[in-house]
């Protein structure tokens, strides 16, 4: 019986908004030989492109984007959700951005609205690498995103709101988070190991309801990476 491999990208697969790694590409495209495997990011098809290669997706078996709310096989949509922000929550958004304690320099884009979902980030995604290093080590140690996550959970209970990567918030109503994939996979393989990689997979992460999810339709191991190096080391003990 063949294992179902899932995986996430940013942090996962590739560092941060950053492409694969030539050495992780190189072992990754012979892994992926008869195997089945499926990226699941909260990233927008088109920013996995550029930071997946095409010959690599064209062995991936599909590419759940947006946390799911879009599936792609070989290129091409199967499926996709939407939905449309209410003024409020855009408001409170932007509340934040204006208030934020982050004493540097902030960049566009920190309000994107996705298939499916929102993607909040205070510092703006629009920003350099070395800024999202800095705000990352800032927020590990401020938890900015952590209360802002609090406060919208609370005020919006109809929203799973999770953490994502370096410098975001994922904002999603109920249903439209990663948890789906796991039960889109469970109902085309029933009797299959799935496996899970992830960097998210704590509470609060964004890889926890999936790993959750997919632990409690059963017959599924998740493993907890902080890196593409973590990630093929496991692969590689697969054999």
């Amino acid at each position: 019986m063949k294992i179902i491999f899932v995986a996430d990208m940013d942090g996962t697969l590739t560092p941060a908004r950053l492409p694969m790694t030539e050495e992780f590409a190189e072992f990754f495209d012979n892994f992926l030989t008869e195997r089945i495997f499926y990226i699941v990011s909260g990233s927008d098809y088109k920013k996995i492109q550029e930071q997946v290669s095409e010959g690599i997706l064209s062995k991936i078996s599909g590419v759940f984007a947006s946390l799911g709310n879009e599936f792609y096989v070989g290129g091409k949509l199967v499926y996709q959700n939407n939905f449309e922000p209410e003024e409020s929550l855009l408001a409170k958004l932007e509340n934040y951005r204006r208030n934020t304690a982050y004493p540097f320099e902030l960049f566009p884009n920190y309000i994107e609205i996705r298939v499916g979902m929102l993607n909040f980030s205070v510092l703006g995604r629009d920003c350099p690498q070395k800024e999202r290093a800095r705000y990352g080590l800032w927020d590990s140690q401020n938890k900015e995103r952590e209360k802002i996550a609090r406060d919208l959970a609370q005020d919006y209970p109809e929203y799973d709101i999770s953490i994502g990567g370096n410098i975001s918030i994922d904002i999603v109503p109920k249903g439209f988070g990663k948890d789906q994939v796991a039960n889109y996979l469970r109902q085309i393989y029933a009797d299959e190991k799935i496996i899970f990689l992830g960097d998210r997979t704590e509470a609060g992460g964004n890889d926890y309801a999936i790993a959750q999810r997919l632990l409690a339709l059963g017959n599924a191991e998740i493993f907890a990476v902080n890196g593409p190096d973590a990630t093929g080391e496991i692969l590689r003990s697969m054999g």
